[in-house]
């Protein structure tokens, strides 16, 4: 049984560079909005088509989408593409993370409280220190459901 916890973020950037950090390797991000401005670099493997773990959440108008490969080493310049100008709330609507197959972290509708979810491949004890460093506000874990956060 799946387990989903919701999260009510305080710091977005913190969290989601957490998030990034704790769910690299055999992994994948997608963004979906207009990303116009967003011009990631070259040599980070890109997708331009959603699938089944990492579905389009905006059906009209359609948006932008891209899948970019979450590495170590990508983290950083993907961040440097994503945070000024807070381009993940103003222009990005939809934040996905897979790995190993499985959606792991969703923050839909520029981190509405009601869509932020992350699945069980982030520890309990990593949500607890996000919370002491007052990162999330609060979370909370629910049984049995599906883990896609749309909304």
């Amino acid at each position: 049984m799946q387990v989903v916890y919701y999260l009510v973020v305080r710091d977005k950037p913190a969290l989601l560079s957490a998030m990034m950090q704790t769910l690299a390797g055999n992994a994948h991000i997608s963004f979906e909005g207009n990303l116009s401005k967003c011009q990631f670099p070259p040599e980070i493997p890109a997708l331009y088509e959603a699938n089944s773990v990492l579905p389009r959440n905006t059906i009209y108008p359609r948006q932008d989408f891209i899948v970019l490969t979450l590495e170590l080493q990508t983290i950083h310049p993907i961040l440097d593409v994503i945070l000024p100008q807070n381009r993940y709330m103003k222009d990005i609507i939809h934040i996905q993370i897979e790995k190993d197959g499985k959606l792991e972290f969703s923050s839909c509708d520029q981190f509405d409280p009601e869509y932020v979810v992350c699945g069980e491949a982030i520890p309990s004890k990593l949500l607890s220190l996000l919370s002491e460093k007052g990162i999330l506000r609060s979370w909370g874990g629910v049984k049995g459901l599906n883990n896609s956060g749309a909304g």
